[in-house]
């Protein structure tokens, strides 16, 4: 298309693209364009007829208005596009890094509110989602009055318990209850709420996308409630802030079992399909080989209630299933007095002096590995649990190491003392190799012991 200037001179002029934009039906294209369908069609009707208008003595006229329009359909589409980009961008920022987002709205409210004494809203990160307050709102509540819980009673310690706060999901409309706990409430036994997960958690880089966000929150606050009112004694459970779904728990082993005083430690994620699927569950192992048939080195937990082993009826995960259900399955039904007889086809030899003698055989390698992982753990204490793991071995440490050692002199010919009975499981007599070892096991055991400053009495073999 030629244009006079104002020295009459024909200067070109580029032709405007007319090419219509990408659409969302258009394949193989990385960026989908969401156009209302009235715009889309406006600016369509606008193209026709500035292709109907003839060109004459207004010819400039009709070009410059063509283009005009066009380009205010270009800009249209274009802002559009960037709009759902940012709004996509947004979203995965506030699912990825809540807290920096948090943060930085809070700073970006403070500056264009610089002369204000209250901003209007309050960003925070609650179990994971970002949630706006209004400061109105805040005002209006006030400080939460202290509370003490049962278990803090019975610890002699207080608790302060927060209003419960809506919990924001990936369904917008989707709102979930979850109870709050203080930080600084004692650390004990039971369930508590941490700031974050640590870097060591085994599913910490895994993404929380739930499949049905109404149902895996309503979900995962039944869970929570359980947690806090029916864990049984010698289990501790943490929950974290940042990452509602998941979770690392800590479990004594029972008494008059092999696994008694020692600690086993387990991270737990509720996956994207939870409730319908399983938590995923994670074992984190100290020793070499296995302790228990159903606890691998590699950290898989063979449970049929997890899927990974087979069951039927309620050994298997179902609508009624909880985290808790697993949590004492592992504490009551794996960590047992005589585990050899977990593995697959052993039961069978239940009741025959073959199968006693194996399970016999089996304890002693149980009670070896057990001093062996809690030495390893000293010498490497989990993150979660550092303060509740020393605590423990302070106040059991001495009775474990009195009590193998009084079994070792047993199996020697020698009287037990009449504050040790004899193992409520198959293992004595004791093999001489299973005594020697366990005596190194236990040195090397004590010396990690006197390293965290837990005091413990001198070798009695």
């Amino acid at each position: 298309m030629l244009i006079d200037n104002e020295d009459n001179k024909v200067a070109p002029v580029a032709e405007p693209n007319t090419e219509p934009m990408e659409t969302e039906g258009t394949p193989k294209k990385q960026l989908q364009l969401n156009i209302d369908a009235a715009q889309a069609q406006a600016a369509a009707g606008e193209l026709k007829e500035t292709a109907d208008k003839p060109e004459g003595e207004n010819g400039a006229e009709t070009a410059g208005d063509a283009s005009d329009g066009q380009t205010r359909n270009v800009c249209y589409k274009l802002c559009s596009l960037i709009h759902t980009q940012l709004v996509k961008a947004h979203a995965e920022v506030s699912r990825r890094r809540p807290a920096e987002l948090a943060e930085f709205l809070n700073s970006l409210m403070k500056k264009q509110n610089a002369t204000e004494e209250k901003l209007p809203y309050h960003f925070s990160v609650q179990y994971g989602a970002l949630v706006v307050s209004m400061a109105d709102q805040e005002a209006e509540k006030g400080e939460p009055k202290p509370v003490v819980t049962e278990g803090d009673e019975a610890a002699g310690s207080s608790a302060t318990q927060a209003p419960q706060a809506p919990l924001a999901s990936a369904d917008e409309e989707t709102e979930v209850m979850v109870p709050r706990i203080s930080l600084g409430a004692a650390r004990g036994e039971g369930y508590q709420v941490l700031e974050a997960a640590p870097p060591a958690h085994r599913f910490r880089l895994s993404m929380l996308q739930p499949s049905d966000p109404r149902t895996f929150y309503s979900a995962v606050n039944r869970e929570i409630r359980l947690l806090h009112s029916d864990l049984p004694p010698g289990v501790w459970v943490r929950g974290f802030e940042d990452r509602i779904d998941l979770l690392s728990v800590m479990i004594a082993g029972p008494t008059k079992t092999p696994y008694e005083d020692g600690l086993f430690l387990f991270d737990v994620q509720l996956g994207g399909e939870y409730p319908r699927a399983p938590p995923l569950c994670h074992y984190h192992s100290y020793c070499t080989d296995r302790l228990n048939p159903n606890l691998y080195e590699d950290g898989k937990v063979c449970v049929s209630l997890l899927g990974t082993w087979s069951g039927r009826g309620v050994e298997v995960w179902g609508a009624d299933s909880s985290l808790l259900q697993v949590i004492v399955s592992l504490q009551g039904l794996i960590l047992n007095a005589q585990p050899y007889f977990n593995e697959a086809g052993y039961e069978k030899q239940k009741g025959t002096q073959q199968g006693k003698e194996n399970s016999r055989m089996y304890n002693e390698m149980v009670l070896l590995k057990l001093v062996q992982s809690m030495t390893k753990m000293l010498m490497n204490p989990p993150e979660t649990f550092r303060e509740e793991m020393l605590l423990h071995l302070r106040a059991r440490a001495a009775g474990l190491c009195r009590r193998l050692e009084a079994w070792v002199a047993c199996s020697n010919g020698e009287p037990l003392h009449e504050d040790i009975p004899p193992p409520d499981f198959p293992l004595i007599p004791a093999s001489r190799g299973f005594c020697l070892t366990l005596r190194s096991s236990l040195d090397s055991f004590r010396t990690a012991l006197r390293r965290n400053d837990i005091p413990i009495p001198p070798s009695t073999l």
